[in-house]
């Protein structure tokens, strides 16, 4: 009598991952996530100041950067012209931020009233910082933060890009 043939073991054969799990592991869909999270994290002072992320983070880069070509804020802050634009007209309008021409380029300056929402709301934006990395741990924060900036090619506290080598030249 002849024995049966070795079934295959099951446990040698991968199984095909959850798809949920796989959309769940998807960078795009991460960070989507993470924008969501701190968009929420941002409502109470959007409510409370009438500001948007992207206001704020043109008001506080022309507080850093006093005098700062709108051009150059548009770079500092990750927005194209044209937003740059919008945003800094609506950030005028309210007595902000004010601009003046200086030749061909249009120069940014924080108004004191600016000053003053920047001051006032920096306790709520510490707090929104904290929960946005909650629940990671002090390490684990650092690296997440470093991991992002080497993603985005910013140099910050946590990301120092390598200086680029140029090509050598044959012959030289």
């Amino acid at each position: 009598m002849l024995a049966d043939p070795p079934k295959p073991r099951t446990d040698d054969v991968p199984a095909e991952p959850d798809p949920l799990l796989v959309l769940y592991s998807m960078p795009g869909h991460l960070i989507r996530r993470a924008k969501q999270k701190t968009t929420l994290a941002f409502a109470p002072i959007a409510r409370r100041f009438n500001l948007t992320p992207i206001q704020y983070v043109v008001l506080k880069a022309v507080a850093i950067r006093p005098g700062v070509d709108q051009a150059e804020l548009g770079d500092i802050v990750g927005l194209d012209t044209s937003t740059t634009g919008q945003v800094v007209a609506r950030l005028e309008q309210r007595g902000l931020i004010g601009r003046r021409a200086d030749g061909r380029r249009q120069r940014v300056e924080i108004q004191p009233e600016g000053l003053s929402m920047l001051e006032a709301l920096q306790p709520a934006l510490s707090d929104i910082q904290e929960e946005i990395t909650h629940p990671l741990t002090a390490k684990e924060k650092q690296q997440f933060l470093r991991l992002l900036s080497k993603m985005l090619g910013i140099a910050n506290l946590y990301h120092q890009p390598r200086a680029r080598r140029r090509p050598r030249t044959p012959g030289r």
